[in-house]
């Protein structure tokens, strides 16, 4: 199937170029697929003094303005200088049925700027096959509902809650293996190349946990329990469902509809992602208040480890240590804005501590929460040498921004030529 899917992209990237080299002589910027009735031009931007390797994320709202109903049933990005097509994808995050973001790989060097232009048809709807680089699954087993999203390089999944696990590759080791974790053991089959779940959780906040704190008290989503327990689901636990699997960005949705506080009431959407090429992972949040007598601090933040070390700066934490000699040592790190979000210091659980941090908006009655973070784990089994700077470098690259702006539209030249679009 991927020597199918690449010989279908060399023979569409080496027709786009005997299309684009006829065209040239005759206008500026070449129509490269005559088959797709129209183009939006963007301009990406890397402000910055350091060369970005990111997704460029296209927010439909936005190009809609300049590019109605962009981006249609099809949508390719194309590098106009030197011609080349960007594997893509678009996403509907909130399951409307509409896309909400566009997205398709870009590297910038510092101060660097790139024309993409976007073809896209409301009638065309083939598929273009692009290599996954991603994977999302959504499953029941051990905790009855589990979530997981992965990159090649390290794989993530939440159970039960609204945290982090992680599931961590081996030296060597090939990716998107997170489905065969949960049917193999490696201490069964400690040849097995596959992933390798190398971190307890239990009752902390994991890797990126969200809390709520109203004064001295503080409060955890619920999480479920497992079968071998033999207790009741727990109504209020989360529901998870995959947005996204790839191919170069996978997104799975957390969401409670409704959590309990007391006499207090709030619903709570997560949305995780992973891109190719990515070892850290974005959470966007929101809580919305259903019923709200007080006001509530929302933070997150990192379990400790044992015989590690804390490296809690402005904007991040860094925790690395060994929970298990079997395991080894290994490492979790959280990244936020510092405009956001400021340090909370040790916030104690009943299985151990957790490095926190609140954000500077307030969960009020009639006034949701929105944020985002990034989070990351390693793991020195994957071969990395100095965990806390392989982790900072992880979380410096999740950070990384490039600006989008300059959306112009245009229509293809030939209308008559096309077959299959609406003249």
């Amino acid at each position: 199937m991927i020597y199918t899917n690449q010989r279908f992209l060399r023979i569409l990237s080496a027709s786009l170029l005997i299309l684009s080299t006829a065209a040239y002589a005759a206008a500026e910027s070449p129509w490269a697929l005559p088959n797709m009735a129209a183009r939006l031009e963007v301009k990406l931007s890397n402000p910055g003094d350091t060369e970005v390797d990111t997704l460029a994320v296209v927010p439909v709202k936005d190009a809609a303005r300049v590019a109605p109903h962009f981006p249609g049933a099809t949508a390719v990005a194309v590098t106009p200088s030197p011609l080349a097509l960007l594997p893509s994808q678009a996403d509907d995050l909130d399951g409307d049925g509409a896309p909400d973001e566009f997205v398709f790989p870009v590297h910038l060097k510092p101060h660097a700027s790139l024309i993409v232009h976007l073809y896209y048809s409301q009638t065309l709807t083939r598929v273009v096959p692009w290599p996954q680089q991603v994977s999302a699954s959504h499953s029941f087993g051990y905790n009855r509902a589990t979530a997981a999203l992965e990159s090649a390089k390290i794989g993530y999944r939440t159970y039960g809650g609204l945290f982090l696990d992680v599931q961590a590759r081996a030296a060597g080791s090939p990716g998107l293996f997170n489905e065969i974790v949960g049917l193999a053991s490696p201490s069964l089959a400690p040849g097995l190349a596959i992933g390798r779940d190398i971190l307890h959780i239990g009752d902390t906040l994991g890797l990126g946990g969200l809390f709520l704190r109203s004064g001295s008290d503080v409060y955890r989503p619920p999480v479920n329990v497992p079968d071998y327990a033999h207790k009741p689901e727990n109504p209020e636990a989360p529901v998870y469902r995959v947005i996204s699997s790839g191919p170069i960005r996978a997104v799975i949705e957390a969401r409670i509809d409704h959590w309990t506080i007391g006499s207090d009431a709030v619903l709570v959407r997560a949305l995780y992602s992973i891109a190719a090429n990515s070892e850290a992972v974005t959470c966007r949040f929101e809580i919305l208040p259903l019923h709200l007598t007080r006001t509530y601090e929302v933070g997150s933040g990192v379990l400790h480890l044992p015989k590690g070390r804390v490296s809690a700066t402005v904007g991040r934490i860094l925790v690395t240590g060994e929970q298990n000699p079997a395991i080894g040592p290994l490492g979790l790190a959280t990244a936020y804005s510092t405009a956001a979000a400021s340090p909370a210091g040790v916030l104690e659980t009943s299985e151990g501590a957790s490095e926190s941090f609140v954000f500077h908006q307030r969960l009020e009655p009639g006034i949701a929460i929105i944020g985002s973070y990034q989070l990351a784990g390693a793991w020195s089994g994957s071969g990395i040498t100095v965990l806390d700077r392989h982790l900072a470098e992880v979380l410096d690259e999740s950070q990384r921004q490039i600006r989008i702006d300059g959306y112009t539209l245009s229509f293809t030249p030939k209308p008559d030529q096309i077959e299959g679009e609406p003249r």
